[in-house]
């Protein structure tokens, strides 16, 4: 095997070729002399474990980050990436795992911002024809006229991918593009990609699914301590090989394994005729009934913008219901407020795990408190400093949380740490107030396979204690090989509910698209 970075022969310059690239926050070294090179007209998987430094050496691609050390080669010729603006005019462009969109201003808007008209205003009817077509070819539909903050997260990466194609870029990063697609718009989104990587595309795909990975991309460089172990050719690898190169000699656990499935006890959460409207006349939950017993696990399967969001912040209380009735553990919680729910028993692990789970600049102790309050063990309530450091020094063990202490910033964390940050918090508070349903809502999105192997673990503890799950993810390897039922969402509605022995990916994949539940695939 040739030296990462290095070209095959035969093959011509690279594209983008990364040399020696070292880049340092403070004491903490992010990359360590990684380097990397992509060919024209190739899609090329980055993968590794959180806090690897795949996204960091992107970044400092796209002109995020300034690297302390290295060369960047386009092309074969040296160039200077200082900020984001000498990416484009390089024609790189990144779409990143968090949306980054003026919120305010519709689709259409933030895919032209920059690139058209003056500033003050934007003609708008001139592209909307050919970045609709642009959308429909690629199955990345959208509706371009609705302020981004109003779209879902899968609808918002949508948005950010249609702007860098419509911007013209020769090198395309995209940072885990398909968590939020059915399983036939995946295999329509790799054939676009493939598609422009013969007009001469070069595609660089952040990924944690090493399966993808397998069956779309045509190299894999894996990066493990801000290293690169290696870059392997996609006939050269295999699941256990990349698996290996990612986690080095340490044993990594087997697949979350269900069990049988249990026969669930008494309704935990019952949901009868439950409506949600967001504006007049757009109603996102529609009669929607289902109910999940104590000590089962039900999926919710869904393209983004089906309503799913809306029914957890129903469920939650973040959203008041226009009709229909909730029922937690046989008491109507419709009208309770969210702490009353929390106290009752109602989890949540939030979508967006930095912008509704923590507080980027407190510590990571203050975060492992948060929403504690008011559930103090009887030594006794208010704020105790040495014993909350305590308190997290423990769950950072027992939860695998690496951080340099329990008073650094928890922003400083990398992903999948922040998100064993919120489960350690979530467990605690369950014990505290005696858990009876817990909503987790895409829990192990963006993820690498131990950090999302540690999440379900932790989901399956709490069915197994005779708590009630109700997961919402559009990772359907995931809802099938966990859950003992799957209710399938489309247009607001629960269009089906499925039994473990009628799990089948293309069928569900296309109850997720509109087909009725008694039709065939």
């Amino acid at each position: 095997m040739r030296g990462a970075g290095r070209m095959e022969e035969g093959q011509g310059v690279a594209r983008v070729e990364m040399r020696g690239i070292v880049k340092r926050f403070g004491d903490v070294t992010a990359l360590r002399g990684a380097t990397f090179a992509a060919r024209a007209g190739e899609i090329h998987a980055l993968l590794g474990e959180n806090g690897a430094g795949k996204t960091t050496l992107m970044n400092v691609l796209s002109g995020l980050y300034r690297a302390d050390a290295g060369e960047i080669r386009l092309d074969g010729r040296p160039v200077r990436i200082a900020a984001p603006r000498d990416a484009l005019r390089h024609h790189i462009g990144m779409v990143h795992q968090r949306p980054e969109l003026v919120p305010h201003l519709g689709g259409l808007e933030n895919i032209l911002l920059g690139r058209e008209g003056s500033r003050w205003w934007l003609r708008l009817d001139r592209h909307r024809d050919r970045v609709e077509e642009l959308g429909h070819r690629l199955g990345l539909g959208v509706d371009l006229g609705l302020p981004v903050q109003d779209l879902a997260v899968g609808a918002q990466q949508k948005v950010e991918i249609l702007k860098a194609l419509h911007g013209g870029v020769r090198t395309l990063i995209l940072d885990e593009p398909t968590t939020m697609l059915t399983p036939q718009e995946v295999d329509q989104f790799f054939g676009t990609l493939r598609a422009l990587a013969q007009d001469g595309l070069t595609v660089i795909f952040i990924t944690h699914k090493i399966k993808e990975v397998l069956a779309a991309c045509d190299r894999i460089t894996v990066l493990r301590n801000g290293s690169v172990t290696a870059t392997v050719a996609r006939q050269d690898a295999s699941q256990a090989r990349l698996v290996e190169l990612m986690m080095g000699s340490r044993p990594v656990a087997a697949d979350a394994d269900p069990g049988a499935a249990p026969q669930p006890g008494s309704p935990a959460l019952t949901v009868r005729n439950l409506g949600v409207v967001t504006a007049p006349g757009v109603r996102a939950v529609v009669e929607c009934d289902f109910t999940l017993g104590a000590g089962e696990l039900v999926g919710v399967a869904g393209v983004t913008g089906n309503g799913q969001r809306e029914l957890a912040q129903a469920l939650l209380g973040l959203r008041a219901p226009t009709e229909g009735t909730i029922e937690l553990a046989g008491r109507n919680i419709t009208r309770a407020t969210i702490q009353e729910r929390i106290l009752q028993g109602l989890l949540y692990i939030p979508e967006d795990r930095v912008g509704e789970g923590l507080l980027p600049t407190h510590t990571v102790a203050e975060n492992l408190y948060l929403g504690l309050q008011g559930t103090e063990p009887a030594q006794g309530p208010g704020y105790r400093p040495a014993a909350i450091r305590a308190m997290a020094r423990s769950l950072m063990a027992q939860f695998e949380i690496a951080a340099a202490s329990e008073q650094a910033p928890a922003g400083h964390l990398s992903g999948g740490n922040i998100q064993k940050m919120l489960v350690a918090r979530i467990m605690t508070l369950a014990q505290r107030v005696g858990g009876r349903v817990l909503i987790a809502m895409h829990p192990t999105q963006g993820l690498d396979v131990k950090a999302a192997e540690f999440v379900r673990q932790r989901l399956l503890a709490f069915r197994s204690a005779g708590g009630g799950v109700l997961l919402i993810s559009s990772d359907l390897d995931e809802l099938t090989s966990l859950c003992d039922r799957i209710l399938v969402m489309y247009r607001g509605r629960i269009v089906a509910s499925l039994a473990r022995r009628e799990f089948d990916p293309l069928r569900i994949g296309h109850l997720m698209a509109g087909a009725q539940p008694g039709g065939t695939p």
